[in-house]
């Protein structure tokens, strides 16, 4: 799974699989939408059937399923939501059980999690504060 941003317009971020295997590089999917600004990063669950992509200037997780031939359909634009318009959500993580997703906002110096369902669906838990001005990364264990 790839990103794509687009420069931050509004309603243009996508994302597009590959397959890679010995020939090289294969599209599957060409630039899913979701209707959001600025997608980002990208984390895919352990089965391989969710990935999830935070967008960086609206504060929206997005979740896409993933079909059995690599192919994505999203699922939900705005799955989970930090603070809704607010810039800042950046790196995610899946918890290493794959029941919890979390996300950093650099803006708010926050964490955000959510429970993941058994359909991909993220439900909150909380945020919690406190993070370093400097916070750039996330790695969940």
């Amino acid at each position: 799974m790839v990103t794509e941003a687009f420069g931050a317009q509004p309603g243009k971020a996508a994302a597009s699989s590959y397959r890679i295997d010995a020939s090289g590089v294969t599209p599957v999917s060409r630039s899913v939408g979701n209707g959001r600004s600025a997608i980002c990063w990208a984390v895919v669950t352990g089965d391989g059937r969710f990935a999830y992509a935070t967008n960086f200037a609206d504060g929206a997780v997005s979740r896409y399923a993933i079909e059995d031939d690599g192919s994505l359909d999203l699922r939900d634009a705005a799955a989970g939501i930090s603070v809704e318009g607010s810039r800042g959500l950046r790196d995610i993580d899946l918890s290493s059980d794959g029941r919890f997703l979390y996300a950093i906002d650099t803006g708010a110096q926050q964490l955000y999690g959510w429970l993941v369902g058994e359909d991909g669906s993220l439900a909150a838990i909380g945020s919690w504060g406190g993070l370093p001005a400097t916070v750039a990364g996330l790695v969940a264990g």
